[in-house]
């Protein structure tokens, strides 16, 4: 989706499909992110013929994915309306945008998100809507409000105010656009975040996601897995990984209902969770 991802342009595509043909793999191909996810997803296809990518309870259909239920920026009362909509369908993990309201109407719609649905765990993400001055302050009101965690709080690249940010705050605090870096080890032994939003199609693909991964666990650091925009073919992939890499983790996986004209529908919803059709 044009300026929503990085999208290559057809020449870019092409080179690097190109490259990974003539190196026969993609061992230090090193491609723009969305172009490595897609090589590896088509290549694993590759080696598993009419099959899933990875043989586990998901993709033989015993099992499905818990997933939240995501709240689009609204007018309150529409994001209200569309929690209640999430719960009635059986999620348990209500995460809402935050950022372009102003801070008193949101902080008063999830307290009151909190008391009617007290059983329901409520996330945030900023995307970095936050300034530093300000940041700890608001988290202490949404803790209170009864948030459980936030997402991103302060725009990416300010790694001395995030590192004090985490340290301090009063509730988990998860990077997202934090990660498009390339000093991520670095990142995470200095900023010490609660836990870790990671996006194959933008972090540079499956292997890169499984490694950072693998830094966080190394740390004591939760991770999951947000997908970003993909059609089914990508969504699919994303989750036969997830149940694969992290099995009765709850992800942020979309709910395959993104796009009108979409192919290879492999994914359908029941209640919470993402299930695979196997015939």
């Amino acid at each position: 989706m044009p300026g929503l991802l990085p999208e290559p342009s057809p020449a870019e595509l092409d080179f690097w499909c190109q490259q990974a043909e003539h190196q026969q793999g993609l061992a230090e191909l090193n491609a723009p992110s969305p172009i490595q996810f897609g090589l590896e997803c088509a290549l694993l296809s590759a080696l598993r013929p009419g099959k899933p990518r990875w043989d586990t309870p998901f993709s033989r259909g015993e099992m499905g994915i818990p997933i939240h239920h995501l709240i689009w920026m609204d007018d309150c009362d529409k994001m209200l309306d569309a929690m209640q909509r999430g719960i009635d369908a059986g999620f348990s993990c209500l995460k809402m945008k935050v950022g372009a309201l102003p801070f008193d109407e949101e902080l008063e719609l999830l307290r009151h998100a909190h008391a009617a649905f007290p059983h329901a765990e409520l996330r945030v993400d900023a995307n970095g809507a936050f300034r530093p001055h300000e940041a700890l302050r608001k988290l202490e009101a949404l803790a209170s409000a009864g948030v459980s965690l936030i997402e991103q709080p302060i725009r990416p690249g300010q790694r001395e105010s995030l590192a004090a940010i985490c340290r301090n705050t009063p509730l988990p605090i998860a990077l997202d656009e934090e990660l498009i870096s390339t000093s991520l080890e670095n990142l995470l032994d200095t900023v010490r975040p609660q836990a870790l939003v990671i996006k194959p199609s933008l972090h540079g693909g499956l292997l890169a996601a499984e490694k950072l991964a693998l830094m966080a666990e190394e740390r004591g650091i939760r991770w999951w897995v947000n997908s970003a925009l993909e059609s089914h073919v990508g969504l699919t992939a994303l989750a036969e990984w997830c149940a694969y890499a992290a099995p009765g983790t709850m992800q942020g996986l979309g709910k395959g209902t993104l796009f009108a004209d979409d192919a290879c529908r492999s994914l359908y919803l029941v209640g919470c969770e993402l299930k695979m059709q196997t015939n």
